[in-house]
């Protein structure tokens, strides 16, 4: 959900307190050569630095072991799929000028390589997707990893907050490859076509992240303390500057086209989705503070992008900038060249004046936003002000139901609200599924009033709640649907859930994010898939 940024920002700065030293590796994973791995896990360090797994092995509890998938033949890891000495079945040798081949099912010697199929050695395959030969004969995948056009990569990765990198993991969370680095906290995480973007605390900033672990992490540092969520769209990346108030546009290699000034004295920006060529953000605010009589925020900005194209180009296509800097409409002057604007805030939706969005004596707090067709969802929290003293206070006991906003775009936005049941307090993210929504719930601090839901709703028609996924088990936080599994973090821990979509059940919980050793708590925080 995240809404708890003086928290996370109290277990950050104990987190910071252990800079400049050297290198302390989260609990479970030793320092080799510089970087902290798991020697149960890690198929290049497997039960000691430098220890080194072969391509057909995989470490487990430190030990190389045949991977999964991999048959014995004459007491050696040996693919069935690849090999020309045991083509198919161990016993099955093809001639000294043929090839193994596997197409499908059927796994065959052949006296030439099949339309499509490059030959490596005495095996014919796909480089856009073998595992062993992905984009070159011999540049074979790490353990967990697959090939996706011609690049190893695992099935899904994780934001771990705590020890401020993403983790790659397989579809059942095993390790799958080397942590990479995200230079600063990540609370939210983005899939482009190459690289992770990482929305980050301390520094704040959006982090790059590349799929191929051998390339380097860089960061784009922008002002403030909190960002709250990043997406890639048309090219381009946009992330949440919460401390700041700003929705920044940034291209794919992290350089900053623009920053959009948000409607409102705190907007506290969230969740971004772009139905056509406009940016829904939702405006979280904050309750009344201070002197304040009312809340801030508790809006839906509408931020026009049908400059997007323009402002995503090159900065020496811009003209100069004129005497004093002047430049044409909807240009400004940057580095002396009249740069297009990326967007600009058209209008906002009044969330507190939509009927049914919150209970008294609570606010609204719209959440995460996605859109599916011309409709944009909207989570609302419902929250209220609780006191849990020690200076820790704020809007987040459960006011009543949690609430999901709809915005149908194409009947001038008109609103209406879905009320989510007693079973969903604190409405928070939400993730797509073919015609469903499906919203996590639950608040870690309220346990018995919000217990761990994820509601799924129906919007093929007219929005219908359906029968919740008992989530109790952690304290849900962000969902991702990766090859038809769901996948949902715990707020309060280093675990990410699994759970099936169709029959509601879930698995075990799985420890993906590991302890900070310095401030002695872990977050995985949010999760992104390779599909």
């Amino acid at each position: 959900m995240r809404t708890l940024s003086s928290l996370a920002l109290a277990l950050v700065m104990a987190l910071l307190s252990g800079c400049n030293k050297e290198l302390v590796c989260p609990v479970g994973e030793v320092d080799c050569g510089g970087r902290c791995v798991s020697l149960l896990s890690d198929a290049a360090n497997c039960g000691a630095c430098g220890t080194a797994c072969g391509a057909l092995e995989a470490c487990s509890a430190g030990t190389c072991d045949c991977a999964p998938g991999v048959a014995v033949c004459d007491g050696a890891c040996t693919d069935l799929a690849r090999d020309p000495q045991h083509c198919g079945a161990c016993e099955t040798a093809c001639g000294a000028a043929d090839y193994c081949t596997t197409q499908g099912d059927v796994t065959a010697c052949t006296d030439a390589c099949p339309s499509g199929f490059t030959a490596c050695a005495r095996t014919c395959v796909e480089l856009g997707t073998d595992r062993l030969h992905c984009g070159a004969c011999g540049n074979a995948c790490g353990a967990g990893e697959s090939c996706r056009d011609g690049g190893c990569r695992a099935d899904v990765f994780v934001a771990c907050y705590a020890t401020g990198d993403v983790r790659p993991v397989t579809l059942e969370l095993a390790p799958a490859g080397a942590p990479r680095l995200s230079r600063g906290a990540p609370t939210a995480l983005a899939m482009g076509s190459d690289v992770l973007y990482t929305a980050n605390g301390f520094p704040a900033g959006v982090g790059i992240v590349p799929i191929d672990a051998r390339l380097p992490t860089s960061l784009t540092v922008l002002p403030g303390d909190d960002l709250q969520y990043v997406t890639a769209h048309a090219g381009a990346v946009l992330a949440s500057n919460s401390g700041v108030g700003t929705l920044v546009v940034l291209d794919a290699a992290g350089e900053v086209l623009d920053e959009i000034v948000l409607p409102g004295a705190a907007p506290n920006p969230h969740g971004v989705a772009v139905a056509g060529s406009t940016a829904y953000v939702a405006l979280y605010g904050n309750g009344p503070l201070g002197d304040q009589t009312t809340p801030t925020g508790q809006t839906i900005a509408k931020v026009d992008l049908s400059g997007l194209a323009e402002c995503a180009k090159p900065a020496l296509a811009a003209p100069a900038c004129g005497a004093g800097g002047a430049c044409a409409a909807g240009r400004e002057c940057r580095d002396g060249r009249c740069r297009a604007r990326c967007g600009e805030v058209t209008g906002t939706i009044d969330v507190l004046a939509v009927p049914g969005s919150f209970d008294a004596p609570g606010y609204p707090f719209p959440n995460q936003v996605a859109t599916v067709g011309s409709r944009v969802f909207v989570t609302l929290s419902n929250a209220k002000f609780a006191d849990f003293g020690g200076g820790f206070a704020g809007y987040f006991a459960p006011a009543g139901n949690g609430r999901l906003l709809v915005i149908d775009t194409a009947a001038n936005d008109a609103t209406s609200i879905v009320d989510l049941g007693p079973g969903c307090k604190n409405a928070g993210d939400l993730a797509v599924l073919g015609s469903t929504v499906w919203v996590a719930c639950g608040s870690f601090s309220f346990a018995t009033e919000a217990p761990g839901t994820i509601v799924p709703v129906d919007v093929s028609g007219a929005p219908t709640v359906g029968a919740a996924v008992d989530a109790t088990a952690i304290v849900p936080g962000n969902l991702a649907f990766c090859g038809g599994r769901g996948y949902v973090t715990d707020q309060s821990s280093g675990k990410v859930l699994p759970f099936d979509p169709s029959s509601r059940g879930t698995g075990t919980a799985v420890e993906v994010c590991p302890l900070n050793p310095v401030s002695s708590f872990a977050w995985a925080s949010d999760i992104a898939c390779s599909e």
